[in-house]
């Protein structure tokens, strides 16, 4: 079963003395952007330092959160030499991010044609197509790409696409939709970043959001928005200690139980079992 992370950070490769500083801040995840954030004039240079960086990390280099890389879609010749450049550097990531995700194909391919280049597979869903397919993407996990772990939101290009809104009622159908098709295939959900920075009142609203929907991780772009969100992953000690209750009620395999004058069954033990992941 992949870790179950709460946060994702977001680095652009067009700045690797931040890199180190992303590893340190605290972040489940720090994924190196080839994509949205590097200028189409930079891409080579920008790929150039992300190899870089995942090779000195095999050597010993580098924080203590799992390294990821977003690459671009390999519907593009950029996309196809970032592909080629991670094939022929040898390197090796914890997450690879597959941007515009919209068939199962494209994920496949990734398994063939990197076959030892990332850990865990996670696609972009950032396109109308993209969540009309959503189900079938997420389905790959069980076959054509068994690595694939989570479903994210890709929240600014889909919103372009869509002519809707970048914000929470803009995106609120294509949420409910990730997660369902997430959910259905055993899948991780992770939300879109909050881009409004300095919003930290407006972060830790979304974030308590996405996380009564059902998400699992929420992205950032900027270090400063990490202890934030942490803070709403975090379950208080009222959940922590009623999960406790229930699991430690259920050792013996109990079918439906009473606990604390309320019947538990299945998915309440579920969810007993879900407060005491994000709390460890």
């Amino acid at each position: 079963m992949p870790t179950l992370p709460r946060t994702l950070l977001f680095v652009s490769a067009e700045r690797p003395e931040r890199f180190d500083k992303a590893m340190a801040s605290g972040a489940d995840v720090v994924c190196i952007d080839l994509e949205d954030a590097v200028h189409p004039d930079r891409k080579d240079a920008a790929r150039n330092a992300a190899m870089a960086y995942l090779l000195g990390r095999a050597k010993g280099n580098g924080g203590g959160s799992r390294l990821g890389l977003r690459i671009n879609t390999s519907k593009t010749l950029v996309g196809l030499r970032d592909v080629m450049a991670i094939a022929e550097a040898g390197v090796h990531m914890d997450v690879l991010l597959v941007p515009k995700a919209e068939s199962s194909h494209e994920l496949e391919a990734m398994h063939a044609w990197l076959p030892q280049a990332f850990t865990e597979l996670v696609a972009l869903v950032e396109t109308p197509l993209g969540v009309e397919r959503a189900t079938e993407i997420a389905a790959a996990a069980r076959h054509a790409a068994p690595r694939l772990s989570a479903l994210m939101l890709g929240g600014a290009d889909l919103s372009m696409e869509l002519g809707a809104r970048f914000d929470w009622d803009g995106l609120l159908s294509a949420r409910g939709r990730l997660v369902n098709a997430a959910r259905a295939w055993g899948l991780q959900a992770w939300d879109v970043p909050f881009i409004a920075i300095a919003d930290e009142p407006g972060l830790v609203q979304e974030t308590r959001r996405v996380l009564d929907m059902g998400f699992d991780c929420k992205a950032a772009i900027h270090p400063n928005q990490i202890a934030p969100m942490h803070g709403v992953f975090q379950p208080s000690q009222v959940e922590i200690l009623w999960a406790k209750g229930v699991c430690a009620a259920a050792v013996g395999g109990h079918g439906a139980f009473l606990y604390e004058g309320r019947m538990v069954d299945t998915p309440l033990l579920r969810r007993a079992e879900r407060i005491l992941q994000r709390a460890n």
